[in-house]
């Protein structure tokens, strides 16, 4: 800070005066950016595995959260009762998720027995 500066009272370049914060905010926070890209990475990341440990048919156990596995549903016929037509139904895979016991416990646990 040159003389003519300190003299005259004046606050230093980029601070108001009486206060110790820059005068003008960032108008972008790469930290806060940076944490939200790597975040969505990481969660587009796990889901991705997931779905491909899934689709080869293994089952997927994260601890504290659950199990998802995959079950094929039995399939069944269904017989139109007017025109007599059978029509067979199921038979589809469903994505099935079993939460963990710990985490079922905490969330009980925290709900506060009304």
């Amino acid at each position: 800070m040159n003389s003519s500066a300190r003299d005259s009272g004046a606050a230093p370049r980029g601070l108001s005066s009486g206060d110790e914060r820059p005068a003008e905010e960032p108008v972008f926070d790469i930290a806060r950016a940076f944490q939200t890209d790597v975040g969505d990475m990481l969660t587009r990341s796990l889901c991705r595995q997931i779905r491909e440990a899934l689709l080869e048919g293994k089952v997927v156990d994260l601890p504290g959260v659950g199990r998802f596995e995959i079950r094929d549903k039995r399939r069944y016929g269904l017989v139109n009762p007017k025109s007599g037509a059978r029509a067979d139904l199921g038979g589809e895979r469903a994505v099935v998720y079993r939460p963990d016991r710990k985490l079922l416990r905490d969330l009980n646990s925290s709900r506060g027995d009304v």
